[in-house]
């Protein structure tokens, strides 16, 4: 009994212990869940506040990204303009090499060469700079001080030059990283409203214009009025002797300064020694060209067509090339030249010297052949007037002769046809000095005019001495038998002297028959029917003596005039530069005679031309006395 009663205490205290266990854990599990409600919604409240400040700080730096990436847009833009500004200014250059430097620009014509940069090379310069360029001014913008770790890699430029615009792309990769923060750009973009291409271009045009053989310093755009329309000032400006510097102003390209785009090049006028090569087909000697072509000098001012079918050959050989070179002279001469002929005697050379105020140009190899003519035209820059004319020389080491050509004023040209090479060159006629060429025909009578001479004088004496001694002195003389007073006599005597005079000039009786027939025929016409032996004798021997020299008087002109008309050719050759009019004048000594051509003539360039001397007769003393006589013919002419 007693030890069920402890137990059932045992049951009783238990229980009570076990229900104080079981509200002990469920305050305990009460106190744990709040604790973990409680932890849960602080840690999430910790959690959240330290996304959102994360959150934020990442906002933050990306906008500092942002600000870097625009940055270097900055850099991009300020970078590549200054650039294109450069060029601009420098005519195609960042760097200007110094051997073309003039006035913060370059020279883009040099004496006579053509320097000009290409397009694409001012493009490759802008490129080459923006690479260099970008990446320094980023640095300068001190990256790092906005906490990032800055990773770059190296630049690489993209260039567009449209019609209306300059476009630039980069690829320049950029990583910024702070922290758990990462940003990677690497493409930008940049767009200046600049006619960069269109300028350039008009430049390039200017440029080309120099070269072009009627290049007018005095009017360089005479040809370029259509670069206006593309709303472009075009301008030069004389700096220096033969120094123009070209400016070309944009009003449609506005630069981000808010101002007009400027572009500048330099070009100076000199001469110029380069060799200009042209080659030709192979085979040239049998191979005809297949198409036209033309063979230009540097300066453009010498200009040599080939024609189609030509074939080109030296010593029968095939020739690789033809060159140019222009060089540079104020006079040539030709030596030794024949300038006064007399009879057929050369009596006078000289050196004729031709003033030269164009280039000379250097065609080889010397002595190459073209199977047919070709046409040389030279450009010439000094005015000239028309009938002053321009003309060709051809020549070589102390030879120079003009050649046939053709000038056209109008253009500033002329031009000829020539077979083969040598030196060629265009004259100016009005710088030239007056020219002469003189032909003088010398007549000299030859032996027989001396001996004729004797014959009349031995004659002359005779009949004098026989006629005055076979008359008798005093008042009347004896007639046909009678006795007549002389004052008859002498009648008689002056109809036979007109009797004589016309036989002689006619020449029809023939000298035997004088003796026996001429008392009659001079009786006949006095009236006299007589005379005696003496008188006729007399009269007749006389009569026969002055028909003897009135008959070796007509052989004597008749000889002398065929030596005038077939006498030797007095002419002295000449060869005009230009087409002009040539005058002659004519100095006659002791006779008369005529030049060939006779005053003057137009004459026509690089033809050969004669000047003539004739001598037609000596005046009539010096002809019968047998004295020379002289016609000289001087031709002036440049």
């Amino acid at each position: 009994m007693y030890i069920f009663k402890k137990r059932q205490r045992l049951r009783k205290n238990n229980g009570f212990y076990s229900k104080a266990q079981t509200s002990f854990f469920v305050i305990l599990g009460i106190i744990i869940f709040i604790t973990a409600i409680t932890g849960y919604f602080v840690y999430n409240n910790i959690k959240k506040a330290k996304i959102e400040e994360e959150a934020k700080e990442i906002a933050d730096l990306s906008l500092q990204s942002k600000e870097i990436e625009k940055f270097v847009n900055d850099c991009l833009r300020k970078e590549s303009f200054d650039a294109l500004k450069k060029l601009g200014q420098t005519g195609g250059y960042i760097e200007i090499p110094k051997l073309i430097r003039f006035d913060n620009t370059s020279f883009w014509y040099l004496s006579q060469a053509n320097i000009q940069p290409f397009l694409n090379q001012t493009q490759e310069r802008l490129i080459e700079y923006i690479n260099v360029n970008l990446p320094k001014c980023v640095d300068n913008g001190n990256l790092s001080k906005f906490g990032f770790l800055v990773e770059k890699g190296k630049p690489l430029t993209f260039i567009e030059f449209g019609n209306s615009d300059v476009t630039l792309k980069v690829i320049y990769p950029i990583k910024l990283s702070k922290e758990k923060f990462t940003k990677e750009f690497s493409e930008y973009f940049t767009t200046f409203s600049i006619r960069y291409r269109s300028i350039f271009e008009a430049a390039s045009e200017i440029n080309e214009k120099l070269f072009d053989a009627d290049f007018d310093v005095k009017d360089p755009f005479k040809k370029l009025g259509y670069l206006r329309n593309l709303e472009l000032d075009i301008s030069y400006k004389t700096l220096e002797k033969d120094v123009m510097v070209f400016t070309i102003i944009d009003r449609r390209s506005i630069t981000p300064a808010n101002e007009f785009y400027t572009f500048n090049f330099a070009a100076k006028l000199g001469n110029s020694d380069l060799k200009k090569a042209t080659y030709l087909q192979n085979n040239s000697a049998v191979n005809p060209t297949f198409l036209p072509y033309t063979i230009y000098s540097v300066d453009k001012k010498a200009q040599l067509d080939i024609s189609e079918g030509t074939t080109i050959s030296l010593n029968s050989q095939s020739v690789p090339a033809i060159s140019v070179q222009q060089n540079y002279t104020k006079e040539v001469v030709t030596k030794d030249v024949p300038v006064y002929k007399k009879n057929n005697q050369i009596i006078q050379r000289q050196d004729i010297k031709y003033s030269i105020d164009n280039p000379v140009y250097d065609f080889e190899p010397s002595g190459l052949l073209f199977n047919k003519f070709q046409r040389l035209t030279l450009y010439y820059d000094n005015e000239t007037k028309a009938e002053q004319g321009v003309g060709i020389l051809m020549g070589k080491n102390g030879f120079w002769v003009p050649i046939p050509s053709k000038h056209e004023p109008e253009q500033k040209r002329v031009f000829t046809q020539i077979l083969g090479f040598t030196h060629f060159t265009a004259v100016n006629c009005a710088t030239q000095q007056v020219k002469r060429a003189i032909a003088e025909h010398f007549f000299k009578p030859s032996g027989t005019c001396f001996v004729s001479l004797a014959i009349f004088v031995i004659v002359a004496i005779a009949s004098a001495v026989l006629f005055f001694a076979a008359a008798a002195p005093g008042s009347f003389s004896v007639v046909g038998g009678s006795v007549v007073p002389t004052a008859q006599a002498a009648e008689i005597a002056a109809a036979g002297a007109a009797e004589i005079a016309t036989a002689g000039a006619a020449a029809t009786i023939a000298p035997a028959t004088f003796p026996a027939t001429i008392g009659a025929s001079l009786a006949s016409t006095v009236g006299v029917t007589t005379l005696s032996v003496a008188a006729a004798t007399a009269l007749g021997i006389a009569y026969t003596g002055l028909y003897a020299l009135s008959l070796l008087g007509t052989v004597l002109g008749a000889t002398t005039d065929v030596f005038y008309s077939q006498a030797p050719d007095n002419c002295q050759t000449f060869y005009p530069v230009c087409d002009q009019n040539i005058h002659i004048i004519k100095e006659q000594k002791d006779g008369s005679g005529m030049c060939v051509p006779q005053n003057g003539a137009r004459v026509a360039a690089g033809q050969p031309v004669n000047v003539c001397a004739q001598v037609k007769k000596c005046n009539t003393i010096r002809k019968f006395l047998c004295m020379p006589c002289s016609v000289k013919c001087t031709a002036s002419f440049v």
